[in-house]
């Protein structure tokens, strides 16, 4: 049955054992402290158990026909779906000898029998307050992980976008230069040698148009000055045509 909306989810905690009176003493001793309790009697059933259904905990016992505590330990250690459970075994051999040999399989803990239950309580207790701890460690670091690899990604996204007007901007300063050279260029047309200079001002101040043709040539030649300076300016690139028809002002100008 499921747990009522609300209410968290009990920890299921599996008993392998191949005696069913030690199942039951285990089962009925543990019944009051808020376990979803489930038996097998063997190891194969204890790895098919835990292969589906991933108890929060495992009391394992040491000796068993066909495969004992040991061998399903091993198998489960290897398997890295399964690797992660807290097992205790439960042995009645309290042989040093024992007792290393599951702890070097991959067990978590021990508890000799007969049985202490308030023993087994406080270690069972243990062993699931390090494996949520364990859980919540891999969550914050694989959050962790996933910022760090966001805040790569949006550098890597500020260095693109920093490349990209770094290009812009030497290409538009490239361009003013050019536009400079070829106003500086016009300007040397003229019959003085400051006649650049003046071109540009006069975009600045205009003096009164003259009568005759003078006059025309000299008002069109601030009006494509004018439109130069505002590509230059606003960093367009400077029309071609725009720097012919200068020329050809300056030039009648100072054939005039």
């Amino acid at each position: 049955m499921n747990a009522p909306t609300g209410r968290l989810k009990r920890p299921v905690v599996l008993v392998v054992d191949d005696v069913e009176g030690n199942r039951q003493l285990v089962c009925r001793r543990l019944a009051d402290h808020g376990y979803d309790l489930h038996q097998v009697e063997s190891g194969e059933q204890a790895l098919d158990f835990i292969r589906n259904s991933k108890p929060d905990l495992v009391l394992l016992d040491y000796m068993m026909p066909n495969m004992n505590g040991i061998e399903v330990l091993r198998i489960v250690r290897q398997d890295w779906q399964m690797a992660g459970i807290p097992i205790i075994m439960l042995t009645a051999r309290a042989e040093g000898e024992a007792v290393v040999e599951a702890l070097e399989a991959g067990a978590d803990d021990y508890v000799t029998k007969p049985i202490d239950f308030e023993v087994l309580k406080a270690r069972i207790e243990t062993q699931m307050a390090k494996h949520r701890s364990s859980d919540q460690l891999r969550q914050t670091n694989a959050a962790l992980d996933e910022r760090a690899t966001m805040r790569v990604l949006a550098f890597d996204e500020l260095r693109d976008e920093l490349e990209r007007e770094i290009g812009q901007r030497r290409q538009l300063e490239r361009q003013l230069a050019e536009a400079q050279r070829q106003l500086a260029q016009c300007g040397a047309c003229g019959s003085h040698p400051g006649n650049g200079a003046r071109m540009v001002s006069l975009t600045a101040e205009r003096p009164p148009a003259a009568n005759g043709d003078t006059g025309g040539q000299s008002a069109r030649a601030l009006e494509i000055i004018d439109a130069i300076t505002r590509s230059v300016e606003t960093g367009k690139s400077v029309n071609p045509a725009l720097l012919s028809a200068l020329r050809m002002q300056v030039n009648a100008l100072a054939g005039g």
